[in-house]
């Protein structure tokens, strides 16, 4: 809005503290008074900023000297002159654009420039987790300076990365500094330990599950930029350097496509980004060698004073004197004032005291000294202080440290012990060896976890990598023994997704790395581990992780004598469930090659699932299920086990609702959640994988919509999405909002609450990109409906019906097509109407598909009426009239209502009012206890128009 007068403009100031104006690469903060070029401040005074922000404010509007004057010099009074030193000194600072300050002779000053204003980032969503720090924060020793420097850092950038040899301290000044500027972001700090991925390929996995995306396929930047644009945080990113590449990637895109989050990177190498700040971390300071040592004075540097606090930690009651502290000084020098390594010789020292500490490391000089050219470079400077500690450990810690180095992540003490004990260590010495090698700080611990777990230091991991041992086969066999037992012993009942959604996640990883062993060192192994894993991937909604593993076992099991013959259809139906999330996957031909090798095993439960996936993927893509559905039936007489026949008889309400048999599906929906006691977990992951309950309240939500008990619908509806978000599993909450909840909200004309639901879609379509195409097209039927936009709405319908994905929504999909015709034939597309008409009728399930047909003939009865060809206004009629006999004789009250309306618009039109009455009084008869009925008002409206005098 233009600013006019100083006057005008106070009076204003607290409405644009808020705003953001950006012009090429400059960004003016009106709430902080500060113009970046980039991510680096413009040094302006304050005269010339308030100059500059006047003249943004109205950008393309002469605004007079007397007012830039008094917004610059409130209160004085000044020559002109002054204000042509500052204008000139802005011109300058803003280069390029300096020209776009141009002066009017008579009048005053415009900024002649396309300018964007922008809010910030709203704040924090009470839905959204604000992100916290990793572990106790404890204030670093000697790292001051460090951490007002990199402070300083970021009050000009919003990328800055600490650089440093490993060991060196790295991370804990992040977290330092993290821990100081926490308040200052409304989301919080971020921690993702990138030291543990071995491969580039898993950096956006980690980085995605440390944000909270649960992902079902192998995500992007796109996904995480995403998950991020709105949030106000500070993302750290810890140890990079050896997966700079797609880092520096992901740092760029959030620092285009994000105005509020900052990230903190460690690593040895830059990411060589343009506006990459540097903080070059130096070692600890040591004590300077001299003929004598007091202790008093060597106290003063950082890196005894860190060594003295891991003694007193560890509650060594050492006498620090003259002659220790020579030694300790020693310590310090020899170990370059590393904490990582002055850590762990404090640990040492604290058992073996000062002067054997010193001895031991005089005796491994030759070893510690060693520069490893053949290692990657972070490795060099800590693996002669990790092999010194190494050497100092009994063989049975020697023993426990090279097993548990298989380990991806954080592992508890039973899982340790089952990988280290076996014929050379028993489970009680593995135990004990395990907890021995944390008190010497080669594993860490935090006792204040809900679960107690064990990490063991990148570092250290790398070093026994490069060790020359011949049992890691062995340990890797125990690894992945132990995650196939854990699996198969998970109740999937008593399974909480709230308190165990963390460590279930923590075994994706895990499992990962068994099956890579597995399936290059065990096949048989690698299969069965594949197959155990299915519910985890299933129950996490990441089914599609596991999908190159079930390919792998699939080709190994196909074919092959040397498994079991159930085994081939477990894998197809694993393999075919992939074809919900998977966009142009077709996963019915494999279902029925599971179904057919499920018949040649004699499985039934095999064959129950291939047959309820293909009915599943059949009414998805608008196919008749029939046969399927009496085959399921004839195989679920076999069984014994009840969840198998209520199943059947969700299965067939959905059937029948797609089939527009609205009363029997009503009728079968209601008596499913009336009858049925409980589902298990673990049969419905396996049936699916959408809660079976909630699915069904939704699926009679939409039932007594169409019938026109809308009033009913819409609770049911929003009941169902409390439920799902309660639940906490993705594909549920997806199905409820994309299915259901959101169509009836909008179709009731419940906008406020559609968009809630939308909004809440969206969220969930972060998660996994294929649903963004659904998302999509509720946002333009919400434009159509809501703010009457039908070009907007066209034109994203549009797109939307193209992407290969949104096939696969059932009824829902024809559906779209009807509603882009709409909207074409508003802005007068009336051909590309016809088109999209077509396209919808090509999935016809046949005459009695109401669910379609009485959309369809309302709108293509309008196209003709535009139209006026010959003939068109008589086939309308028609049109109108089949579409509320259909809707009557099936019980489909929304259509009925929506169709004699329109009818009734159109008789009236053609000056037909007798006509329009009967249509409209047939219709009312029958209203019952109906209420909220879209176009139902319309309908009153109409006759009471028609029965005036």
């Amino acid at each position: 809005m233009p600013l006019q007068c100083a006057a005008r403009y106070g009076t204003q100031a607290g409405a644009m503290v808020n705003r953001e104006i950006f012009f090429g690469l400059f960004r003016f903060d009106a709430a902080t008074h500060t113009l970046w070029d980039g991510s680096v401040p413009v040094r302006l005074g304050a005269r010339a900023l308030a100059i500059l922000q006047v003249l943004l404010e109205a950008p393309g509007v002469t605004v007079s000297r007397s007012t830039l004057i008094k917004s610059a010099w409130p209160g004085l009074h000044v020559d002109q002159s002054n204000l042509r030193v500052q204008i000139s000194g802005l011109r300058k600072a803003l280069r390029d654009y300096g020209g776009a300050i141009q002066a009017d002779p008579s009048q005053g000053y415009r900024f002649d420039a396309d300018v964007v204003v922008k809010k910030p980032a709203p704040p924090r969503s009470e839905n959204q987790p604000r992100f916290g720090i990793p572990g106790i924060i404890v204030k670093p020793i000697g790292r001051e300076a460090a951490a007002d420097g990199i402070h300083e850092l970021f009050n000009s950038r919003r990328l800055v990365t600490i650089l440093g040899s490993g060991g060196i301290g790295k991370t804990t000044i992040a977290l330092q500094v993290a821990n100081d500027r926490a308040a200052n972001y409304a989301d919080g700090v971020c921690f993702v330990d990138l030291g543990r991925i071995s491969s580039i390929d898993f950096v956006y996995t980690a980085l995605a599950n440390a944000i909270g995306l649960r992902v079902t396929d192998w995500p992007g930047i796109e996904q995480i930029v995403l998950g991020l644009h709105d949030r106000r945080m500070l993302l750290i990113l810890d140890c990079c350097e050896h997966v700079l590449g797609p880092v520096a990637k992901l740092v760029d895109a959030l620092l285009v496509s994000t105005a509020h989050v900052d990230v903190l990177v460690t690593t040895r190498e830059p990411l060589q980004l343009d506006d990459e700040a540097v903080w070059r971390l130096a070692p600890l300071t040591v004590p300077p060698k001299a003929t004598e040592t007091h202790a008093d004075d060597i106290k003063t540097y950082s890196s005894v004073q860190l060594f003295l606090k891991c003694l007193h930690q560890r509650g060594a009651k050492l006498h620090f004197d003259n002659r220790s502290a020579a030694a300790v000084a020693e310590i310090c020098r020899r170990l370059d004032g590393i904490p990582l390594a002055i850590e762990i010789a404090a640990s040492i020292a604290a058992v073996l005291g000062f002067e054997e500490a010193l001895r031991s490391l005089n005796e491994k000089s030759s070893v510690i000294n060693i520069d490893r050219r053949s290692v990657v470079p972070r490795q060099r400077s800590l693996f002669s202080t990790i092999d010194w500690s190494y050497n100092l450990l009994s063989q049975a810690e020697q023993f426990a440290l090279r097993q548990i180095a298989c380990f991806a992540g954080t592992f508890s003490l039973d899982a340790g012990t089952a990988v280290a004990s076996g014929d050379q260590l028993s489970a009680s010495a593995a135990r004990d060896a395990i907890t021995s090698l944390s008190r010497r700080s080669l594993l860490s611990f935090d006792p204040e976890s809900t679960y107690a777990e064990y990490r063991l230091l990148d570092t250290t991991r790398a070093y026994v990598a490069q060790l020359d041992f011949s049992e890691g086969d062995i340990a890797q066999r125990r690894h992945a023994e132990y995650f196939l037992r854990l699996l198969d012993g998970i109740d999937w009942d008593l399974y909480d997704d709230a308190s165990e959604n963390a460590k279930m996640r923590g075994y994706l990883d895990e499992v990962r790395v068994a099956l890579d062993w597995t399936f290059s060192s065990d096949p048989q192994l690698g299969v069965k581990l594949a197959i155990a894993a299915e519910r985890l991937w299933l129950a996490l909604t990441s089914l599609v992780q596991g999908v190159p593993y079930l390919t792998r076992a699939f080709h190994l099991v196909d074919g092959s004598s040397a498994f079991d013959a159930a085994v081939r259809p477990r894998l197809l139906v694993s393999l075919a469930s992939a074809q919900v999330y998977l966009p142009g996957f077709e996963g019915a031909s494999l279902y029925e090659r599971a179904w057919q090798a499920a018949q040649a095993a004699e499985d039934d439960f095999l064959e129950l699932r291939a047959l309820y996936g293909i009915i599943q993927s059949t009414l998805l893509t608008r196919r008749q299920a029939t046969h399927y559905l009496e085959a399921f039936a004839k195989a679920a007489e076999r069984s014994n086990n009840p969840d198998v026949h209520y199943l059947l008889q969700r299965i067939s309400a959905f059937n029948d609702f797609e089939n527009s048999a609205i009363r029997s599906a009503h009728q079968r929906f209601q008596t499913f959640l009336q009858d049925c006691p409980s589902i298990s977990r673990s049969a419905y992951l396996y049936f699916g994988g959408i809660d079976s309950f909630i699915s069904c309240k939704i699926g009679l939500a939409l039932a007594k919509h169409y019938m026109g008990y809308c009033d009913q619908a819409l609770s049911l509806s929003n009941t169902a999405i409390d439920e799902a978000e309660a639940k906490g599993h993705l594909t549920t909450t997806y199905f409820v909002l994309a299915q259901g909840a959101t169509w009836v909200n909008i179709s009731s004309g419940e906008f406020q609450r559609a968009r809630s639901c939308l909004q809440k879609l969206e969220e969930v379509s972060r998660h996994y990109r294929p649903w963004h195409a659904v998302a999509e097209a509720f946002r333009a039927l919400l434009l159509r409906y809501a703010d009457e936009d039908a070009r907007s709405a066209e034109r994203i319908l549009t797109s939307c019906l193209a992407d290969e994905f949104i096939i696969k929504t059932g009824s829902l999909h024809p559906i779209l097509w009807v509603e882009l015709a709409d909207a074409r034939r508003i802005v007068g597309d009336l051909d590309g109407a016809e088109s999209a008409l077509a396209k919808a009728m090509s999935q016809c399930l046949g005459p009695s598909d109401v669910r379609l047909i009485g959309k369809h003939h309302p709108i293509l009865a309008k196209v003709l009426i535009a139209r006026n060809r010959p003939g068109d206004v008589d086939t309308a009629r028609e049109l109108f009239s089949q579409a509320i006999e259909l809707s009557k004789q099936h019980d489909f009250y929304l259509y009925e209502c929506e169709a004699a309306v329109g009818l009734a618009e159109f008789e009236l039109e053609a000056g037909r009012p007798q006509a329009a009455r009967n249509a409209l009084v047939d219709l009312l008869s029958n209203l019952q206890d109906r209420s909220r009925v879209p176009f139902l008002v319309r309908a009153q409206a109409l006759l009471a128009g028609i029965n005036a005098p």
